[in-house]
């Protein structure tokens, strides 16, 4: 599964990719064309998948 990352409110600029059910490990993927990780990714969205969006910011 994966979920976009969103700091400070700002646009998505990476996506987690849970590696276990229980979403106690996890790798987070910047986006960098260069990224293998990055490429599966594209890969699995390009599939028609979508990813959880990001944390709603609230002040």
């Amino acid at each position: 599964m994966y979920k976009l990352l969103s700091y400070f409110g700002e646009e998505p600029k990476a996506v987690r990719k849970y590696t276990s059910d229980d979403k106690t490990q996890w790798l987070d993927i910047p986006f960098n064309e260069a990224n293998t990780d990055y490429q599966a990714y594209l890969a699995w969205v390009a599939l028609g998948n979508t990813p959880q969006p990001a944390d709603e910011v609230t002040e």
